[in-house]
């Protein structure tokens, strides 16, 4: 567990994310699950299964579901949290292969959710908890039913998938506009001082945020021009060497991050082209 303040630390959870504890004078605020309910020595760390009272959800992402259910927690998230994603054949069809290539985590939430949220919000949400404050603001650039959960007297940031360190993002239920968007938001002055915290890189800079930014900018350039032009899932699927270009990363994940990029632009895809967008 690293401490960020005395009130606010963040885990790596058995499942790779990086999810924040905040602890208050009545119990603690959870920011994504930092353990899965079979995880006894997570649990023991973290004291008492009732001490936890709040869990903030970033996103639709199936490993913050799978990490989450079963929680005892007054479970949060945004309102499109509940609406039921609808992949058709081809999205499916590649998430089968990918959960047999062993990151079937990062897939979205498929139709059967496994619970709905307590508490939900559409644009922000002020939570006084324990003598703390969380503000949780929409940010559908990641996910459209992505959250930040923002401490401002701690100057802590939790901006889940948002920005992403030496890999590539996860495009299939993303905004690439509203993306590019809040990475400027999020690397200028006002949150000079904050520290961001990534859902996949833990602790982050805003030059790395800056970095983020101009391959959102690309992305979001080049799937625009597509749209315009009405272009084939084959021709989508051509910008992922384009876009790998752009990484700096391990080879022996070069065929991880391939697959995550042609499940979400495919899911991306069919998602906006059932929709009438494309």
């Amino acid at each position: 567990m690293q401490e960020l303040t005395p009130n606010v630390s963040i885990q790596q959870n058995a499942l790779g994310l990086f999810t924040g504890i905040v602890h208050t004078t009545e119990g603690k605020i959870l920011i994504d699950s930092p353990y899965r309910t079979d995880d006894t020595k997570t649990w023991g760390s973290l004291g008492a299964k009732s001490n936890s009272v709040f869990l903030v959800l970033l996103d639709t992402q199936y490993d913050r579901m799978l990490s989450a259910k079963g929680s005892d927690c007054i479970i949060i998230s945004h309102s499109d949290y509940l609406l039921p994603a609808r992949p058709r054949q081809q999205a499916v069809k590649l998430q089968e292969e990918l959960l047999g290539t062993g990151e079937g985590y990062e897939s979205s939430s498929s139709s059967n959710r496994p619970y709905s949220p307590e508490i939900s919000f559409d644009e922000n949400m002020n939570l006084f908890f324990g003598g703390t404050h969380v503000a949780l603001e929409h940010h559908p650039g990641s996910n459209l039913a992505g959250i930040w959960a923002i401490l401002p007297e701690e100057k802590v940031v939790f901006v889940g998938d948002s920005v992403m360190v030496d890999q590539p993002p996860f495009l299939a239920y993303c905004d690439p506009a509203a993306w590019a968007a809040d990475l400027k938001i999020l690397a200028s002055r006002t949150y000079k001082g904050y520290q961001i915290v990534s859902s996949r890189a833990g602790v982050v800079t805003q030059d790395q945020v800056r970095v983020m930014g101009k391959l959102m900018t690309f992305i979001q350039n080049s799937i625009a021009s597509l749209r315009e032009k009405g272009a084939d899932l084959d021709t989508y699927l051509a910008l992922i060497p384009r876009i790998l270009k752009r990484i700096e990363y391990a080879p022996a994940e070069g065929e991880l991050f391939y697959n995550r990029l042609r499940w979400g632009l495919t899911t991306f895809f069919e998602l906006n082209q059932a929709s009438g967008a494309n």
